[in-house]
């Protein structure tokens, strides 16, 4: 039986979900550090939002969502971001809005650790985020192996320039 979209999700009792700045459950692997704001779960599967530390140079390989839209806005430092053909460099204030199915990635480009808020609709994608903080041994072999699970295709060729 298929449900409605009002059977589906319970519409939230909070007025407010509220999370201070660098707060929020904490999920670490190599050159990032990402705090959850708002989860699947508390967002009744609407959207997921994680403030991220990324280390200089950091920055995933050309990737696929194939269920999620991605939105990056840039707190401190410099970022690429690279989306189908288009390239765009910039620091406090960026917005950049990635569509589902487009090959996309940023890098800290800058000399010091930046930070960015990413959003990701709908939500859940924190699963996959999870299950990469918890690998002993970080390879792309394993980190392609896990985002394949999650409708997440990583491509080959160059992270950032």
């Amino acid at each position: 039986m298929i449900k409605s979209a009002s059977e589906k999700y319970m519409p939230t009792t909070h007025a407010m979900h509220y999370v201070p700045a660098r707060h929020g459950p904490c999920i670490t692997y190599t050159g990032q550090n990402m705090n959850l704001k708002l989860t699947a779960a508390e967002s009744n599967g609407e959207m997921t939002v994680i403030e991220s530390v990324v280390d200089p140079g950091a920055g995933p390989p050309l990737h696929v969502h194939e269920k999620e839209n991605e939105t990056y806005y840039v707190i401190e430092g410099e970022f690429e971001f690279v989306c189908g053909e288009d390239t765009a460099r910039g620091g406090p204030g960026t917005f950049v809005f990635a569509p589902r199915r487009i090959p996309h990635r940023y890098a800290n480009i800058g000399n010091a650790p930046g930070r960015i808020l990413f959003g990701f609709t709908p939500g859940g994608i924190e699963a996959f985020f999870s299950e990469l903080g918890n690998l002993n041994e970080f390879t792309p072999e394993k980190v392609t192996r896990i985002a394949s699970k999650y409708g997440i295709t990583m491509l080959p060729g160059a992270r950032h320039e």
